[in-house]
């Protein structure tokens, strides 16, 4: 059950996310652009990330059936995230930059996150 809702709330969270950078991909480029120039920031962000998907992994880690194996599998990718915020961002840096080099990149990978996210709320559902 647990699962489910994990799932679900990853596909809300997907979807809003990929709606912004539908709409406004300038904002999601200046995001990036700040989190990488304040280290500071970028280090509660991956704080927050690493005891986010954490405290998911500590109720949360079976793969005994899809869901479950997805539910588990994301919330220990965002702790992985978080420790490289913490303690290598330079990395993650990089991979946004080669993801997302314009708006139009960014539209696109807007338009498969909302896609993804959809599904995801569809999988939770179900």
């Amino acid at each position: 059950m647990i699962a489910h809702v994990i799932i679900i709330l990853l596909g809300i969270y997907w979807i809003a996310t990929g709606i912004g950078m539908l709409m406004t991909p300038n904002r999601i480029i200046a995001m990036i652009d700040e989190l990488e120039q304040s280290p500071a920031l970028a280090f509660m962000g991956g704080a927050f990330m690493l005891f986010a998907g954490g405290g998911v992994l500590s109720v949360q880690h079976s793969f005994s059936d899809l869901t479950e194996a997805l539910a588990t599998l994301f919330a220990a990718v965002a702790m992985l995230e978080g420790l490289l915020l913490v303690a290598w961002p330079k990395p993650l840096w990089a991979l946004a930059h080669w993801m997302m080099p314009d708006e139009d990149h960014l539209k696109g990978f807007g338009l498969v996150t909302s896609v993804l996210g959809l599904v995801a709320i569809v999988m939770g559902a179900i």
